[in-house]
């Protein structure tokens, strides 16, 4: 899903300049302190040859592109990753539905139920949000019981899940080809998983946050004294513009890489395992669906679904 800013140019530059109007101050205030410094108090020492700038400037977009790729791909594999849990969700279910068809209907409302459990899980261990209420919609009390001291649910869920797909084919309700389909799904799912669990808990490396900002905050106090002697008062606006630029890379940069969050960059997982529920539901014939969660507007004007 791809999030979309206001369409009004003139409500994007309001959103950034209320998310960004502290940096912006610091960043007027700095120049303006250093034209004063300069022009009027006599400081010449101050200034430094443009060559400086050229070559910090140079450094910070290395480190700025390199971050912001990494990041990217970490927040494009986060949603690839969910993307397939829900095309193997709708193949699980609607191959299973379709095997199972002699089966009492609420043996396959309890297997469905329990993938959307198993989903969900996933989902609420990736946030660490309280919200394990909503997996237990979909067990039953003994599932319940027997997953309270569990720590990793979501696994544990889908071990019960195998569990039960054996013991359909002992009792000859899947035959072998139905039975490995249906296993070799879970084996995906599983794959899917534990590459999510990957990107939450592999911490994006602290040295180069931190040379970032670093060469960030150089660039933005060296910046005017290299424009000042020149420009005068007008390095104060370019200053503020050039270093704003600078400055929204690298918070985009550290946004993007935790793409699992509950922030409207991230990924939409809340909306995801809704759509997966409508879906598997409307497969077991059921009529009382869930709404699809809405497009939600922020605070400042920015879409959020989650």
């Amino acid at each position: 899903m791809i999030l979309r800013f206001p369409e009004r140019l003139i409500d994007q530059l309001r959103s950034i300049l209320r998310r960004n109007v502290w940096d912006i101050l610091f960043c007027a205030v700095w120049a303006g302190a250093v034209y004063a410094g300069y022009h009027h108090l006599g400081w010449t020492a101050v200034a430094v040859t443009p060559a400086a700038i050229t070559l910090l400037g140079a450094a910070l977009a290395i480190f700025l592109g390199f971050r912001n790729n990494s990041a990217y791909d970490r927040w494009w594999e986060a949603r690839k990753i969910w993307g397939g849990v829900v095309v193997v969700s709708r193949s699980f279910a609607a191959l299973f539905i379709a095997v199972a068809e002699e089966l009492d209907a609420d043996v396959r409302r309890r297997v469905v139920y329990r993938h959307l459990a198993y989903i969900n899980a996933v989902r609420v261990q990736l946030r660490e949000r309280d919200e394990w209420d909503q997996v237990e919609a979909f067990l039953s009390a003994d599932e319940l019981i027997a997953l309270a001291d569990q720590r990793n649910k979501a696994t544990q869920i889908a071990a019960a899940q195998t569990s039960e797909l054996q013991r359909l084919k002992r009792e000859g309700v899947l035959d072998g080809f139905e039975h490995k389909k249906l296993i070799e799904l879970m084996h995906i799912m599983h794959d899917l998983q534990g590459k999510a669990e990957r990107i939450k808990n592999t911490v994006f490396p602290a040295f180069y946050a931190y040379f970032t900002r670093l060469f960030l905050l150089l660039f933005v106090v060296v910046l005017p004294a290299g424009l000042v002697e020149e420009m005068a008062w007008r390095a104060i606006p370019l200053c503020v513009a050039i270093s704003f630029v600078f400055m929204i890379l690298e918070k985009t940069g550290r946004i993007t890489e935790a793409p699992l969050e509950a922030r409207s960059s991230g990924t939409p997982m809340n909306a995801i395992c809704r759509t997966i529920e409508i879906d598997l539901r409307q497969m077991l014939g059921e009529s009382e669906i869930p709404p699809s969660f809405p497009v939600k507007k922020t605070r400042h004007g920015t879409p959020y679904l989650d």
